[in-house]
């Protein structure tokens, strides 16, 4: 009944307010909060597409028609002082500019370009994967009805300067715009990019996650789930700890979000040739899911999340774009019984045409005539 309502909403959004200007990212975004504020792993995912159109001929198709090739590593900040340096710089934004007490102690980056050209165009696909392990995120302790809150300000921090990896295969690689990896790996390129509009586009961040916090933690979609499965505890033919939460997504097209669309930044330069530059950015995406009972807030313009092991005494807890729990258990109650009395209707009726017995009544007077076709008059078979 739940999931009925949250697409009911998605269609009823399109149709209605579809022209809602959406808010446009490349990130996705995954994490569990456990009540008990223990060390979590979130992930944050970003993403940005690119493409060159030659098709008018030039250096550029010279030097990037058949290129395929993959530029991936995956390393830590236990084993790669620059990453360890990455995560320093990310524990200086927390603190900067989202005040947050929330801090890193380790992180794992895993970074993947792929580079592919054709006699038209050649695209360039960037994934760079983040994974730290946060602690410090718990602003109030609570206990039986009174909350635990947990400080989720940290999940939308921005890193504007650049980035720069050292890799035991690529020597040194700067991670955060797209032309990083360009300039690096293919030197010739880059002096052909160099000095057009095309540079300046190509210069934009990739590791920004603004997006999850400009919209406001309590219109996320939430859903109580009260068997959910940790997949970590997994294993050895377990399947896992189940545990109640309560999930807040962000990101599908609905009647608060409006209707999510990518965003295409195009532009057309000029060296040798005319080219054509397309930068694709989706809509950004997050999942959140809370331990307990659990309801989003905005502290002092900051997104916040209260959550309770049980269901309080005094507050309800709102799910499914505000129904409270015990609304849904009712309408699955009504669904319930709906149901059962579809099912005995239909029974009384299968058993009342079971005691009418054979129909003895007979049978009508009038014959259907055979019919005919022109042809069968040259058929010696049919005469």
């Amino acid at each position: 009944m739940t999931k009925r309502f949250l697409l009911a909403s998605a269609i009823f959004s399109l149709i209605v307010i579809g022209t809602v200007s959406p808010i446009f990212a490349t990130v996705d975004f995954n994490a569990y909060l456990p009540i008990e504020g223990t060390p979590i792993n979130p992930e944050f995912k970003f993403t940005k597409n690119i493409s060159i159109d030659y098709s008018n001929g030039g250096k550029l198709k010279d030097l990037l028609q058949g290129k395929n090739m993959t530029i991936a590593f995956t390393d830590t900040s236990a084993n790669n002082t620059s990453i360890k340096s990455l995560m320093e710089s990310m524990n200086t934004e927390f603190a900067t500019d989202r005040k947050t007490l929330a801090t890193a102690t380790d992180l794992k980056l895993d970074y993947q370009v792929q580079i592919n050209g054709d006699d038209k165009q050649a695209t360039f696909d960037y994934r760079i994967t983040l994974i730290p392990t946060m602690t410090g995120y718990t602003l109030t302790k609570g206990s039986g009805d009174t909350p635990t809150v947990l400080d989720i300000s940290w999940i939308g921090f921005v890193m504007n300067t650049p980035i720069t990896i050292t890799t035991a295969k690529y020597g040194d690689l700067e991670i955060n715009s797209p032309l990083g990896v360009v300039q690096s790996q293919l030197p010739d390129v880059y002096n052909a990019l160099k000095g057009t509009p095309a540079e300046q586009a190509l210069s934009d961040k990739i590791i920004d996650a603004s997006p999850l916090v400009a919209y406001p933690i309590d219109k996320w979609n939430t859903l109580f789930d009260p068997a959910y499965t940790l997949s970590e505890t997994a294993g050895y033919g377990y399947s896992g700890q189940k545990v109640a939460v309560t999930g807040f997504a962000y990101g599908q097209s609905d009647l608060y979000q409006g209707s999510l669309k990518t965003q295409n930044k195009e532009l057309d330069f000029t060296t040798d040739a005319k080219y054509h530059l397309s930068v694709i950015d989706r809509a950004s995406s997050g999942t959140i899911d809370a331990a307990g009972h659990a309801n989003g807030y905005m502290v002092q313009g900051d997104p916040a999340i209260s959550t309770t092991a049980q269901t309080s005494t005094t507050t309800g807890v709102a799910t499914a774009q505000g129904l409270s729990t015990m609304t849904i258990y009712a309408m699955a109650g009504f669904a319930a019984v709906i149901a059962a009395g579809i099912f005995w209707w239909s029974n009384r009726k299968m058993k009342e045409s079971l005691k009418r017995g054979k129909d003895t009544s007979p049978p009508p007077t009038f014959q259907y005539e055979e019919r005919k076709h022109w042809a069968d008059k040259f058929d010696e078979d049919k005469k």
